[in-house]
């Protein structure tokens, strides 16, 4: 019996060593993600806001009124932008942990299990953040708005809708975005380690560079989308994706040669200064991230 208690009591103290070195990871991963997401909204949000305006407004990207009050509404947020930029890294690191050991225990390829990551990690991220995106991008509209004047705004407009408008065009971006990126940075990382190079931080940044623009072109379409359908009036319903992205395919028809029908779509889909800023913005969030993580660990 008391082989048993004793057994009973080491089981227990097993289990909350578990439950604290969980709880202790899920406040690394929080503390890490939030400030990984407000240093990279502060520093990009210049970029971020010209991208909506030259979109929303159907003008080149380098005009000056996309950069006039580059930071416009940043300090009204300054918790939400931390969350919006940091919520990917979150479920990322999470799934990592819980649920990685898991699909590889039972049978899963590391191939599958970073496609799973992905998919789960931009899907979950996409509906967390999405309503949060709407006002902000709300916000950008004007000038004189501030974030909650802007959600008080699409409020009394449009009630709910405004801030769910947009939700599918986000998750299918999201999710499109997080699976390439998962999968071809663990495959670029994976030729590293043939050549010692894993340990190179320097290394792992031009992987994850390189694997966000991929993912970025491979999603631009459905952020398009996106931008479009939050650029609509709250009292206004959204166009579909479908209509949307028909809508850029017919135009491209009047384009009389294979090269400026490509050029339209990189233009429209912003394939270079957006790709360019999802590039940079992901690799610089993903090394603050793994850094301040592996610091707070």
């Amino acid at each position: 019996m008391q082989r048993k208690t004793t057994e009973e009591e080491n089981g227990q103290q097993v289990n909350k060593t578990g439950y604290a070195y969980k709880f202790h990871q899920l406040f690394t991963d929080v503390g890490a993600g939030l400030f990984s997401g407000a240093f990279c909204a502060g520093l990009f949000n210049p970029w971020d806001r010209a991208l909506f305006l030259s979109v929303s407004n159907f003008r080149p990207f380098l005009r000056w009124e996309n950069f006039y009050k580059p930071y416009h509404g940043a300090s009204q947020a300054v918790f939400q932008r931390a969350f919006l930029g940091g919520t990917y890294f979150i479920i990322q690191s999470q799934l990592k942990s819980n649920l990685r050991p898991y699909l590889l225990e039972n049978g899963a390829s590391e191939f599958s299990t970073q496609f799973c990551i992905g998919l789960l990690s931009g899907c979950m991220s996409g509906i967390f953040t999405n309503s949060i995106s709407a006002i902000k991008y709300h916000t950008w509209g004007d000038a004189k708005r501030t974030f909650f004047s802007s959600a008080h705004e699409m409020w009394s407009q449009g009630g709910i809708k405004p801030f769910i408008k947009g939700t599918k065009a986000t998750v299918l971006r999201d999710t499109t975005f997080g699976c390439t990126y998962e999968v071809l940075r663990y495959l670029m990382q994976s030729k590293l380690k043939q050549y010692d190079y894993d340990e190179n931080n320097q290394y792992k940044f031009y992987c994850n560079f390189m694997a966000t623009i991929v993912a970025a072109i491979a999603s631009s379409p459905f952020n398009y989308a996106r931008t479009i359908q939050y650029a609509t009036p709250p009292h206004e319903k959204p166009l579909f994706i479908t209509q949307i992205l028909h809508s850029v395919w017919n135009q491209s028809k009047a384009m009389p040669t294979i090269m400026e029908r490509m050029g339209f779509f990189q233009n429209q889909f912003r394939i270079g200064w957006g790709t360019a800023r999802v590039g940079a913005g992901m690799a610089v969030g993903q090394a603050v991230f793994d850094g301040i993580k592996s610091r707070l660990s």
